[in-house]
């Protein structure tokens, strides 16, 4: 069988019958595959067959049949163990890390294929949920689903599982700072969803973040809420459109990115119930852990989880696209073709990992740590199980096949430098300190400087009150000094008219004239 011709990458070692018995992949990078049930339309049929299933998932769910003729080959096998001896009606058969059914649930896919992988950036790693798939498989349903209630998803309880275990982290010395983004790329231009003016951004590179979209915005949340108000108003400015697979189909491809920082200030040793996949019941061991003794007395790990939700390949004979939809068609589809040759390159075992067309596309571009990097990805694969969408199924797998043998190598992401925002914000926080113990210090001061300057005041208010009082009184002595002056003048006046008798033996003498004058009057 031929793959899809909208992918360019080479298919050349798959075997056509086609049992792969290839063991799964690492913890690092897994592959599963998700099959949706039918639509109601595909169950109606065209009106020239009735709906037939093409996909058996074996009881294990580690194995997937894919065939033109399911029936027939299950009915061969006997016992409804499928055998293929042969080529019988153009049968595949598919191993990867896990296979869900139709009757899969939302929780079940989280709870088994992603969790582990989330909780990975608690303790500092990078991480990845990948979907891939045709248009209208199910990709955005398993990524988003719905904000409340069993079907929610990936992205709905992976908020949830990370600020659980932040609020239930027993370490009292551990803080943690939380940051969403959220980004699509439409027709190979990156905008950002959450400030829709912020378009047509570049890609960059440095040692220290790796690969980042500048200017991107980041946003601080403190809980679930504050992340799904984000993703709702993000979800409304993507671009999406009408075709005759989807309704609603996704035309550009999303990235939600969160960045947890964790920073820890006292030492911690294995087994100290750090290890964030132990609140859920898991074993990390399998996981690779982190540095092993005691860490630094003080250390940041930012781990940075990228939430993809790719938009569909499609065959524009099939979705009937033309006009805008038939351009932007063209551009999903370069970009998933350029995806798939960057996994070719990964997976070429006849070279030694040699150049990886990582710059060929955007999508691929910032999926550079997610594919053979420095990240612990969980790719899920979602397929039709309708024979309409036969070709587009066994692409799917075909593609799902090569990337199971993608070896990712990740390692805890620590950062000891000063330029981390959580440190940045702690920095922040102890000048913030300091100035209010400053202005503290000052406006004691200040009440000090005012009472000193009131008693001042007081005390010279009194002492012109004193001065006042004085100088009254001293009036008042000068007037009755004054009045007695006058009144001692008066008396001596009066003294000086007043004869004493005998004063001195004095003799007065006798004036007749004028004693005769005065007996007369």
């Amino acid at each position: 069988m031929q793959a899809n011709d909208n992918f360019s990458y080479s298919l050349e070692q798959e075997e056509d019958y086609h049992d792969n018995g290839s063991t799964p992949t690492d913890d690092n990078f897994k592959v599963v595959i998700r099959i949706r049930p039918p639509l109601l339309r595909e169950i109606r049929g065209n009106g020239i067959r009735p709906y037939q299933c093409t996909t058996y998932v074996d009881p294990s769910g580690r194995s997937v049949l894919l065939s033109e003729n399911l029936p027939a080959v299950l009915s061969a096998a006997g016992s409804g163990a499928p055998s293929l001896d042969s080529y019988l009606y153009n049968t595949y058969k598919f191993t990867f890390d896990h296979v869900y059914d139709q009757h899969s649930s939302q929780e079940e896919v989280y709870t088994n294929a992603v969790q582990q992988v989330v909780l990975s950036t608690l303790q500092g790693y990078n991480a990845a949920v990948i979907a891939y798939g045709q248009t209208g498989t199910g990709k955005t349903y398993t990524v988003e689903g719905e904000p409340y209630g069993p079907e929610r998803g990936v992205i709905p309880r992976t908020v949830e599982d990370i600020f659980t275990y932040i609020v239930n982290d027993q370490e009292p010395t551990s803080k943690y700072l939380v940051r969403a983004s959220y980004l699509q790329i439409y027709n190979e231009s990156i905008s950002d969803l959450l400030k829709p003016e912020r378009s047509n951004l570049a890609i960059r590179e440095d040692k220290r973040r790796g690969v980042f979209v500048e200017g991107l915005s980041e946003w601080v949340v403190r809980s679930p809420g504050e992340v799904y108000q984000l993703m709702q108003q993000g979800q409304t400015m993507r671009t999406t459109g009408a075709t005759k697979l989807n309704e609603v189909s996704s035309r550009s491809h999303a990235v939600c990115i969160i960045i947890v920082e964790k920073c820890t200030t006292a030492s911690n040793f294995p087994g100290d119930g750090s290890d964030p996949s132990r609140m859920f019941g898991r074993d990390s061991s399998s996981m690779g852990g982190g540095s092993s003794g005691s860490t630094a007395t003080q250390s940041i790990k930012v781990g940075k989880l990228n939430l993809v939700d790719l938009a569909g390949s499609e065959r524009v004979a099939v979705t009937g696209a033309v006009g805008k939809r038939l351009e932007e068609s063209k551009r999903i589809n370069a970009s998933l073709s350029a995806l798939g040759n960057v996994i070719s390159a990964l997976t070429d075992r006849r070279s030694e990992r040699g150049h990886v067309p990582y710059r060929d596309s955007k999508l691929t571009r910032i999926l550079e740590d997610s594919l053979g990097g420095n990240c612990r990805t969980t790719m899920i694969c979602t397929a039709a199980p309708s024979m309409e969408s036969f070709q587009e199924t066994l692409s799917t797998l075909k593609f799902a096949n090569r990337a199971k043998s993608i070896r990712n190598l990740a390692h805890v992401n620590e950062d000891l430098d000063q330029r981390t925002l959580l440190r940045r914000y702690e920095r922040e926080l102890k000048r913030l300190r300091a100035e209010l113990q400053r202005r503290n210090r000052e406006l004691v001061d200040k009440r000090r400087l005012l009472e000193a300057e009131e008693q001042k005041r007081r005390a010279e208010q009194d002492k012109l009150a004193a001065l006042n009082a004085l100088e009254a009184r001293s009036r008042e002595f000068l007037r009755e000094k004054e009045e007695r002056r006058a009144l001692e003048a008066k008396i001596a006046a009066m003294q000086s008219q007043m004869l004493m008798g005998g004063v001195g033996g004095k003799d007065w003498p006798s004036n007749n004239n004028n004693n005769n004058n005065n007996n007369n009057n």
